[in-house]
């Protein structure tokens, strides 16, 4: 009976698999389709369950033993950041005088020291030249003249000449002047108390000699520096920002420049706008008070610019930041009560215990206090982020 069973499925097996083609097709469709389906159920299920997973949920109990704060981020308006660059002491150039001689001369005498204080006015030098000698004699006889019409007056001398003579001795006068004679030397010489070609050139205001390149006896062409004085009680601080886009350092902006141990309160009172050609940096220039003379040009500094922030910054503490499985930084938000979801951000500006940051909108709540427990159990459970 079983041999007959077997004979009889071996003859109609082929005919049922015909007979039951189309049908074996549709079945075979349905059956992809369905298994499509499940395959792409179990993505679905896989991706709620990444998301899932990528939620760290506490109880209330756990949050209370982790200490765990929640605060909305928000804009801090007023905040400025510190940068902190390079810098050299100058001379405030806007009180620096280089005292040349105007005239081709040879020093009689030296009458400054290096690193002297001169008040203005104060003889510097004592020169000689043949130029001055012309000129004094002929200031003297332009000035005898000048006394004599004015004394005979306008209407005697007539107009004509009243006016030459003045204008000479006016004009003899004036470059008597540009060449380095003060009032009182001009005085003296037209009272004839002046040796021939010989004159002082003064001080043209207070301050330091700085710079004194220049020997006794020795001839100097016009325009060649004697010295150099310079007001310190207020110098430079020349600092060298690093290219940056959209920086600025606007007049005023506060700044504290270092010397060693020495640390002066200035301000910013010009920037420049084109690099370096050598050290492609951006000058700043920052004002220092130096009453005490503690400062000195030529010396090294660091220079600390408080530089304002965006108006609509967000900042969160220092204490907000872990890094994440990648080493991106990250903070964790509240996605509900007691879920807390990794995000990552960038961290920009460092701000005494603050971090400004880009990433978020205004409004996130962020776990401040207690991260750094949530980051730990976000490594063992062993998911990144991804900003999900």
């Amino acid at each position: 009976m079983k041999t007959f069973l077997m004979l009889l499925a071996l003859t109609l097996g082929p005919a049922c698999t015909a007979l039951a083609g189309p049908h074996g097709e549709d079945h075979d469709h349905d059956t992809a389709e369905a298994a499509g389906q499940q395959r792409t159920d179990a993505e679905a299920g896989d991706h709620d369950h990444d998301e899932e997973a990528a939620v760290l949920t506490l109880n209330e109990a756990q949050r209370a033993m982790l200490g765990l704060k929640v605060v909305p981020v928000a804009p801090r308006p007023g905040l400025s950041r510190r940068l902190t660059v390079p810098a050299e002491i100058t001379s405030d150039q806007y009180r620096t005088w280089v005292v040349p001689v105007r005239v081709d001369s040879q020093v009689r005498e030296r009458r400054v020291t290096l690193g002297a204080h001169v008040r203005r006015g104060d003889a510097i030098a004592t020169l000689f030249s043949p130029v001055m000698a012309e000129l004094q004699s002929d200031l003297l006889a332009a000035a005898d003249e000048w006394r004599r019409v004015r004394a005979l007056g306008q209407r005697t001398v007539g107009n004509q000449r009243y006016l030459a003579v003045r204008g000479r001795y006016q004009s003899l006068r004036a470059r008597a002047s540009g060449y380095g004679l003060s009032d009182a030397d001009l005085t003296a010489l037209e009272k004839g108390e002046a040796d021939p070609g010989v004159y002082t050139l003064r001080a043209p205001d207070d301050g330091l000699v700085l710079t004194d390149a220049f020997q006794q006896g020795q001839w100097l062409t016009a325009g060649q520096s004697l010295v150099t004085l310079v007001d310190e009680a207020t110098l430079w601080a020349e600092a060298a920002l690093p290219p940056r886009p959209g920086l600025t350092v606007p007049a005023g902006t506060p700044a504290r420049v270092r010397v060693g141990e020495a640390r002066v309160d200035g301000e910013v009172i010009q920037a420049g706008h084109r690099l370096d050609p050598v050290t492609r940096t951006l000058q700043v220039r920052v004002a220092v008070p130096n009453k005490d003379h503690l400062l000195h040009p030529g010396m090294f500094a660091d220079v600390t610019l408080e530089l304002p922030l965006p108006e609509d910054a967000l900042v969160v503490p220092e204490t907000a930041l872990t890094r994440g499985p990648d080493g991106d930084w990250q903070v964790f938000v509240e996605a509900g009560p007691g879920r807390y979801r990794a995000i990552e951000i960038t961290a920009l500006d460092s701000l005494d215990g603050l971090r400004r940051i880009s990433g978020l909108e205004a409004g996130t709540p962020v776990v401040t206090e207690g991260a750094f427990f949530l980051a730990s159990e976000q490594a063992k459970a062993g998911f990144s982020v991804h900003n999900h």
